[in-house]
């Protein structure tokens, strides 16, 4: 039997009973055929738990090795959750367990295979990482994980951490209305708390929602008091500032004294689908943020959302969608919506930029991920102040 080829889960010398368990199906085939097993990896890079969830992968090795490299992972995975899975390049995978069960459960299996030869990679830290691997792209070395501040002294750390090595900025590009060719211009500039980055800069501490959410916080209300400092402004939105500037600040956090519109720039105030779960709540935060000349907008608005919420009545000024091959199904819930109160994110193919333009969406941002931008995409960045990156280094 060609090694690699196919994996024997017994002994080939075995001639086992016909209907015994295990024994009725002898072989898994764990070829490196193209998106072998990537199916669970996919799912987890497109909506990452987060808590601290990782993926155990196994290099390809002598059958008999992989052999019980599979079960001690099964055996592990009912402990440390995940499934395991055939890996696209002839690797196995456990995808998804809890990071200090899966840290030990490594250091038995590397016992146990003869070696350091194993890899973990996080869901948070290592998420781009791990997307262009389920996408074909080869595995490169994980994240380092960080000590990370000490639970006593969170809030001092996070207020002396520079704000730009958290902040993400999304150049948003408007399509010319009724200009069919038009190149796009500018349009908003989109501020985001690079969750994956806070998380790994916290170190043990960024395995806990909670504590992850209550950082988040607090650096939205030290970006919210920055932009009310002259110097600050420059830094952080570049000397030409976007007509629309969005916000990672919760509404709450706005007061009277955290400024508003001024010198021609709006400012949005972009708030997660959860907070949809209360209307009236909602209804009473734009009614507030409108009265200091501010815009709310509500974003995780995808085809999973769209297929679950009717839109149509969230108290909002702005609605962020976001693209899938998915997303077209749900145009019946978005009839009667404003076009100009839509945005589509993650524009990144010929299909997104047709149906934004049938649905009349002028408001349109490229994909997440910079590394992984299709040619059709690229030019969603290029008008951002070359001196503020968008992802500016950790």
């Amino acid at each position: 039997m060609p090694e690699g080829s196919v994996l024997q889960l017994t002994d080939p010398a075995e001639t086992p009973a016909p209907g015994r368990g295990p024994a009725a199906s002898t072989a898994v085939s764990t070829a490196a055929s193209p998106g072998a097993g990537s199916a669970p990896l996919e799912a987890a890079v497109a909506a990452p738990r987060g808590g601290g969830r990782v993926v155990l992968r196994v290099p390809p090795d002598a059958p008999h090795r992989m052999r019980v490299a599979r079960a001690v992972l099964q055996e592990g995975a009912l402990a440390a959750g995940g499934t395991v899975v055939d890996g696209p390049a002839g690797d196995l995978l456990l995808v998804g367990a809890e990071e200090g069960r899966a840290t030990r459960l490594r250091a038995l299996v590397d016992r146990l295979l003869g070696g350091p030869v194993t890899g973990l990679w996080s869901l948070d830290r290592d998420l781009a990482v791990l997307r262009r691997y389920a996408a074909g792209q080869a595995l490169s070395a994980p994240a380092p994980n960080v000590a990370g501040p000490p639970l006593a002294e969170l809030d001092a750390w996070l207020a002396a951490l520079p704000l730009t090595r958290l902040l993400r900025r999304r150049a948003g590009l408007l399509r010319s209305e009724g200009v069919e060719g038009a190149t796009p211009t500018p349009g908003f500039l989109r501020l985001e708390i690079a969750r994956d980055r806070l998380s790994t800069m916290l170190g043990a501490l960024g395995q806990d929602r909670d504590l992850v959410e209550h950082a988040r916080r607090v650096i939205g209300q030290r970006l919210l008091q920055a932009l009310g400092q002259r110097a600050m402004v420059a830094e952080l939105l570049g000397d030409r500032p976007a007509p629309h500037i969005h916000l990672p600040v919760p509404a709450s956090l706005i007061t009277g004294r955290s400024g508003g519109s001024g010198g021609g720039v709006v400012l949005v105030a972009t708030v997660a689908l959860e907070a949809a779960a209360d209307p009236a709540a909602l209804a009473r935060r734009r009614a507030a943020l409108a009265s200091l000349g501010w815009l709310l907008e509500v974003d995780g608005l995808d085809a999973l959302a769209l297929s679950l919420i009717d839109p149509r009545g969230l108290p909002a000024d702005l609605l962020r969608l976001h693209w899938s091959a998915a997303l077209p199904a749900c145009q019946p819930v978005l009839a009667g919506i404003d076009p100009e109160a839509l945005i589509l994110s993650g524009v990144g193919d010929a299909a997104a930029l047709d149906w934004a333009a049938r649905m009349g969406i002028r408001r349109l941002e490229g994909p997440p991920d910079e590394d992984a931008t299709p040619e059709c995409a690229r030019d969603f960045h290029k008008d951002s102040p070359k001196d503020s990156p968008r992802d500016a280094p950790a």
